[in-house]
């Protein structure tokens, strides 16, 4: 017998958004259930999370007024995955039928076994990044496709296995192709009795509203940095160290647990940032062009935090030119560098540089490439750095 890892997902497990769990337990139990939900919010605010308690919850036989029980035997199968009306669609990219011949017939099912380690090994707050490492799919196109549109409606048009609830849910919606969202339309606005779907984004920009219209919006905000540091106090880590990471991760729970991997969660960043800062100043082209490939080998989160991170130091050493350390908050390595480098942050560049910057977060946000979008934006940073009061 297959011996199979649990994924405990019960709304307990679920890192604060209180509000949003109430929201969601208010609408079933008053009859008010919307038959398509899209729970979008930024990266690490725990909406695959929320969607696959939410279905736990709904298939429990045992439900109590705030949760799943979590011993019956629908719980049991959400543990391990194996709820037969439980279904996943997610982005992915078509699979070699034969030698350099490309099957456009993939579907999720190709994926099944990835993705249920996806789940379990790297936790549903993992991102899309992640995915496609487990994918080895660095430099290849994910979508979900046309094919797998058929495949939902296929499975969804059976009876449900368990009795209940059959639940679809769509992860990173936003890669549905037109002709994959437009192929849905007639499931998602009129499904079978009992049929739930749950679609899932980081925003709305890139859904069809066609698919808007049909769809009941729930928004998942950022993560209370009060809730990420308590959770963290729950896995025994110490108070200050709970506290700096849960500030740090800037309300994402997946990246708070890498963070927590590392000795000093924001000594890479701030040694990247000094570096970078006296590279772009003095336009060492080789060093700028080699940060460059070091800061594309990141995760395309970390780069994204490391921006903003950036960002968060142009502020403080604005303010620490102009008003002296009194009100700053820096530990001493990021102090001891920008009582010299502040100088050079001012009301001539601290705009441009903000916009900059910005510019390059929303860049990588779009999977541009990284490296050719940090080494410009470098190049940039150098010019505005230059800009001195007289």
């Amino acid at each position: 017998m297959v011996a199979f890892k649990k994924l405990r997902m019960r709304f307990s497990e679920v890192i604060g958004q209180q509000e949003v769990k109430d929201r969601l337990r208010k609408s079933f139990r008053e009859g008010r259930l919307a038959h398509a939900l899209l729970l979008h919010g930024p990266e690490g605010c725990g909406q695959l999370t929320i969607a696959i308690a939410f279905a736990q919850f709904i298939a429990c036989t045992q439900r109590m007024e705030s949760d799943s029980c979590g011993q019956c035997n629908s719980c049991k199968k959400f543990a391990t995955l194996q709820f037969a009306d439980l279904h996943f669609a997610f982005p992915f990219f078509n699979k070699p039928k034969g030698e350099s011949i490309i099957s456009e017939k993939t579907t999720c099912d190709d994926y099944a076994r990835e993705w249920r380690e996806h789940l379990i090994s790297d936790t549903p707050y993992a991102n899309l990044d992640t995915w496609r490492k487990k994918l080895d799919a660095e430099n290849k196109q994910l979508h979900v496709s046309v094919y797998e549109a058929q495949s939902i409606i296929n499975k969804l048009s059976l009876k449900s296995y368990e009795g209940g609830y059959k639940f679809m849910i769509v992860w990173h919606a936003d890669y549905m192709k037109p002709e994959t969202a437009n192929k849905l339309l007639k499931i998602v606005e009129e499904p079978p009795d009992k049929t739930l779907f749950i679609f899932i984004a980081n925003s709305l920009e890139n859904i069809l509203p066609t698919i808007l219209s049909r769809v009941q919006s729930v928004h998942i905000p950022k993560i209370d940095a009060e809730a990420i540091y308590q959770a963290l106090l729950g896995r025994a880590m110490d108070e200050t160290r709970a506290k700096e990471i849960a500030h740090f991760a800037d309300g994402n729970w997946f990246f708070a647990t890498q963070l927590s991997k590392t000795e000093n969660p924001n000594a890479f960043f701030s040694e990247q940032f000094q570096h970078w800062m006296r590279w772009c100043y003095k336009r060492e082209v080789v060093q700028l062009v080699k940060w460059s490939d070091k800061m594309h080998a990141l995760l395309r989160d970390e780069q994204k935090h490391y921006l903003r991170y950036v960002l968060e130091q142009l502020r403080h050493n604005l303010v620490l030119n102009y008003t002296g350390e009194d009100i700053v908050r820096m530990n001493d390595s990021e102090l001891s560098f920008s009582v010299k480098f502040s100088q050079f942050i001012n009301h001539l560049n601290i705009e441009d540089l903000y916009m900059e910057i910005t510019k390059a977060h929303d860049d990588i946000g779009r999977n541009a490439y990284s490296k050719m979008v940090f080494l410009d934006l470098s190049f940039r940073v150098h010019h505005l750095l230059q800009r001195k009061e007289g």
